[in-house]
């Protein structure tokens, strides 16, 4: 069976995730469902991996087999629509069959809890204790739940799509030229549908349906978009933007070719959204987020908040504050749209900066961190390690060398340790795959560089 992790369940195709494993665990979330009183209503949605479809009809079958009404997309959409689907219905779980950013030969399941945040902690933890309990699950055929009205086809694209233009300020952005990459997932049909209804001069690349991801896996890096750099720098675009496999991870090059992954673009959009718009609310933050979001909240004296990493940990502290949006170095969630990372939104916003202040993106950043004073260096690696429980034994109970003077010493999620001269790195393990990941800020490039290799020296000899 496949444990829950950071964002749901995931596993090798044919090895974890597998027909009974999927249908297992579809069975117990009917049976939480009936046990907690929620609304007996579920949409699935699914990626353009290898047989999500199959597996959404799958699943579509055990929640009707149960007597609760499903609806599932007639297409593949990003995950991010699953998310405002149960904002839009009212619904308290809907379920959608991705694995993110992962390599092509996993799959996995998102479960989105009510109004379309992560999943609740507190339903984390039941599928933890008790999932392992159930061995056998209903099913119903999934043409005659068609034909007996407890299962319809659904498309919610437009209305996504119109929650996203409603945020916007105008639509006519005639003067960007711009690029989208769909890294050949299922944001497609929605980038196509935004792109119908505003003003822009923008080009879809990755539109192709490849479930092998060209070998590379759905993942928005500088590595595997180093070619898509090439030709947007030759198209002479003001930026060229991507996303992951189900649309939720975010990353994007400007004019010059610089690569920026949420840390940049969160904290401009917040900086925009309350300096330029006037918007009002907090800042959330995960664990291993840069500290420009801090020194931007300083300079507009508004309040930033921490969490462990998830976007299970960041949508509950959205909610509980009223907050105005919540990062990760992943990606990007506008309270008023998802209460999940949204690469298609992040977008948008990202169009009426560039046009709003008429100057090229890596101005705008740049003119960003020097208004703030933010000078230090980002960065972030992951690898395997071989014995995952020996590290941590060595972690519980010492401290790396690391040849700076250790100011604080943190554990909310992983090891972190902050300097005297308030840089900082963290050490924690993915909870989606089997890596351990280093992110490190340093005064420079070079020294952001060589701690994570020390960093990784200190772990190889453990």
């Amino acid at each position: 069976m496949m444990e829950i992790g950071t964002s749901g369940f995931r596993g090798i195709f044919a090895k974890e995730f597998t027909k009974k494993n999927v249908c297992l665990i579809t069975q117990f979330t009917c049976n939480l469902i009936k046990k907690l009183n929620f609304k007996k209503e579920i949409v699935i949605g699914y990626d353009n991996r290898f047989m999500s479809e199959i597996f959404a009809k799958w699943i579509a079958e055990v929640v009707c087999a149960n007597g609760i009404k499903a609806k599932i997309t007639d297409c593949s959409v990003p995950s991010p629509l699953i998310s405002f689907a149960n904002k839009l219905f009212g619904n308290d779980i809907s379920i959608m069959v991705t694995a993110s950013h992962n390599p092509y030969y996993y799959n996995g399941i998102k479960i989105f809890s009510k109004e379309g945040q992560d999943l609740e902690l507190y339903l984390e933890k039941m599928y933890k204790k008790k999932l392992k309990y159930v061995k056998k699950y209903k099913s119903l055929d999934f043409d005659l739940a068609l034909n007996n009205n407890l299962l319809e086809y659904c498309n919610l694209n437009k209305a996504y799509v119109d929650s996203i233009i409603s945020l916007l300020r105008n639509k006519n952005f005639s003067n960007c030229k711009v690029m989208f990459n769909v890294l050949n997932g299922s944001s497609l049909e929605c980038v196509n549908q935004l792109k119908k209804k505003i003003k822009v001069n923008l080009e879809i690349v990755g539109e192709e349906r490849d479930v092998l991801f060209n070998n590379k896996g759905p993942i928005p890096n500088e590595d595997n978009l180093e070619s898509y750099k090439k030709y947007a720098l030759s198209k002479k675009v003001n930026f060229a933007f991507a996303t992951d496999g189900d649309g939720d991870r975010i990353a994007m090059f400007d004019e010059k070719g610089n690569y920026y992954n949420g840390n940049e673009i969160a904290t401009l959009i917040y900086f925009y959204c309350i300096k330029e718009r006037g918007l009002k609310g907090a800042f959330v933050k995960n664990y291993s987020f840069s500290l420009l979001a801090d020194k931007v909240c300083s300079y507009l004296n508004t309040d930033i908040i921490e969490t462990p990493v998830g976007f299970k940990y960041i949508g509950e502290q959205i909610i509980k504050n009223n907050a105005l949006l919540g990062a990760e170095n992943s990606g990007c969630e506008i309270a008023k749209h998802t209460y999940t990372k949204d690469g298609l939104v992040v977008f948008a916003l990202i169009l009426e900066i560039v046009d709003y202040y008429k100057k090229p993106l890596s101005q705008i950043i740049f003119d960003m961190k020097k208004e703030v004073g933010y000078n230090l260096f980002y960065k972030e690696e992951s690898f395997k390690v071989k014995d995952k429980k020996k590290v941590i034994q060595f972690l519980n109970k010492n401290t790396p060398n690391f040849k700076k003077h250790i100011l604080l010493k943190g554990n909310l999620d992983g090891y972190k340790y902050i300097f005297d001269d308030q840089t900082w790195i963290l050490i924690r393990f993915s909870g989606t795959e089997n890596l351990i990941r280093i992110v490190c800020e340093q005064k420079s490039k070079m020294e952001t560089s060589k701690m994570i290799k020390l960093t990784k020296q200190i772990i190889n000899e453990i």
